[in-house]
């Protein structure tokens, strides 16, 4: 086991966007002078796995599909740690605006937020949500962007991806990882469209916050002439949206066009006409020539780069990238030390067998040598001397066997109590058991009264503890309830 692991547990992420009836991935890597360099890899898939609203038609053909692309790209896709850019038409996106409060006054807020079901009439446990404050442009108010997403919409491509051999870190939408991929928006705020074959996504930004964004999905058989009205009608209309929304801040001077539709320039030029702004080409962080059809996947390759404990962008998945995080850097904590117990016991059963091994021979060579002076002399000192070496080494083999049997095969031991340990709204601090026989300590943080009290419950039933303290609740711990459990393990077979 690499020993990097248990600090760092992802050395290097593959950016990669499912969308449109193909895949493109990207890998990253950053040398010791912090230059950036990239490979991609992109490949079509057959429209029967991924409908053209971006929802997964057949999961074990989508994983074969991204099986098949890891294998055929192997030299360059060398991690099976992704971040994923999903198709964003299933995906709800807002803006959410609250006054100015404390991050965690702000927590408690969007959780109101979603529960009352004002503005969004749906159950949170039907969804995967997730958001993040955007950069303060008013001193009056804080924006937080918000998405969310139908559950088996999301399980739909974890599930594919894992049955792929692969590992998502973290599911996004396109629009905030190309916008982390291009630099035009640095200084400004500006209009990116993105245009492919089935729809055309329209966002407004400034560097990397999002303030607006819309997908259209685009008819089956359309003209280039139908394509510059839809585009020059939808853009004016996400333009005037923000301009309305947003008074205090300056107008949009400059779009990006992105498309995989082979008249760009074409479409360019009639958007620069009926906008009346500039349509600039894309400048790509790190001077990196990846080409518009793999923007976002480059994006969330960027955010790969990010330290895992650091990353707290909007993330899809059923849990969040920080606890993640922290949940493998226990496990690979747990594994480390699975791996040096078997290995220190390997080592005790090869000393043994060494020690065995020449007492053995020792003990043929004191009799042998016993027999000649008994013969020659008969009962001599010597003899006697010899036989009492063979006594000791006799009894130090019996005490190297006692203690072998004694050893305890720690790494299954820990395997069978970690998920006793790991439950639902339970979060695992720390877990310390000196031996089999004394008492442990177990500290956790409990999401809700309700959660620690089931906890203690859980623990008192399970047969593999004999005893379980857990000290009283107050009236006043609700949310959060940061406890020390002690126990006793009951004796073992």
């Amino acid at each position: 086991m690499d020993l990097a692991q248990l600090f760092k547990p992802v050395e290097k992420i593959v950016g990669m966007e499912i969308a449109h009836g193909r895949v493109c991935a990207v890998l990253l890597e950053k040398d010791k002078k912090g230059v950036v360099t990239g490979t991609k890899k992109e490949a079509v898939i057959p429209h029967d796995i991924v409908a053209e609203d971006g929802t997964v038609l057949d999961k074990q053909k989508l994983a074969l599909a991204l099986k098949t692309i890891w294998h055929a790209g192997k030299d360059v896709l060398r991690s099976k740690y992704v971040i994923v850019a999903l198709p964003s038409a299933p995906v709800f996106t807002d803006i959410v605006r609250f006054p100015k409060v404390t991050q965690e006054q702000l927590k408690e807020a969007m959780e109101l937020h979603m529960a009352t079901k004002t503005s969004f009439p749906i159950d949170t446990n039907d969804i995967y949500y997730d958001w993040q404050p955007l950069t303060a442009h008013n001193v009056y108010h804080e924006d937080v962007l918000l998405s969310f997403a139908k559950q088996p919409y999301i399980r739909d491509f974890a599930e594919a991806c894992e049955a792929a051999g692969l590992e998502p870190l973290a599911f996004e939408t396109p629009q905030p990882a190309t916008l982390r991929a291009i630099t035009n928006f640095e200084k400004k705020t500006g209009l990116l469209i993105r245009v492919s074959q089935e729809c055309a996504e329209f966002s407004i930004a400034a560097g990397a916050d999002l303030f607006f964004t819309r997908t259209i999905p685009l008819p089956p058989s359309y003209d280039l002439e139908t394509l510059k009205n839809a585009l020059a009608t939808e853009a004016t209309h996400a333009l005037n949206y923000y301009a309305t929304e947003n008074p205090e801040e300056a107008p949009v001077t400059t779009a990006v066009l992105l498309t995989h539709v082979p008249q760009k320039q074409e479409l360019a030029a009639h958007l620069r006409t009926a906008l009346g702004i500039e349509i600039a080409d894309a400048r790509f962080a790190h001077d990196t020539a990846i080409g518009d059809s793999c923007a976002a996947a480059f994006g969330a390759a960027l955010r790969g780069l990010v330290r895992r404990e650091e990353d707290t962008l909007i993330s899809l998945l059923p849990i969040g990238t920080e606890e993640a995080y922290r949940k493998r850097r226990f496990l690979a904590y747990v594994s480390l030390w699975s791996d040096i117990i078997n290995a220190t016991a390997l080592l005790l059963v090869v000393l043994f067998g060494a020690t065995w091994f020449f007492v053995n021979i020792a003990y043929t060579n004191a009799v042998r040598q016993t027999t000649q002076l008994k013969a020659a002399s008969g009962a001599s000192t010597k003899s006697d001397e010899l036989e009492q070496n063979a006594q000791r080494f006799n009894a130090a083999v019996g005490r190297i066997t006692a203690a072998n049997d004694t050893i305890m095969p720690w790494s299954l031991f820990i395997e069978k109590t970690l998920p006793s340990f790991t439950k639902n709204d339970i979060t695992m601090e720390s877990v310390s058991f000196p031996s089999f026989r004394s008492d442990g300590s177990l500290q956790i943080t409990a999401k809700t009264r309700a959660s620690a009290i089931a906890f203690r419950k859980a623990l008192e039933e399970d047969p593999l503890f004999s005893e379980v303290h857990m000290p009283f609740l107050s009236v006043t711990q609700k949310e959060n309830i940061l406890l020390t459990i002690t126990f006793r393990f009951a004796p073992q077979p």
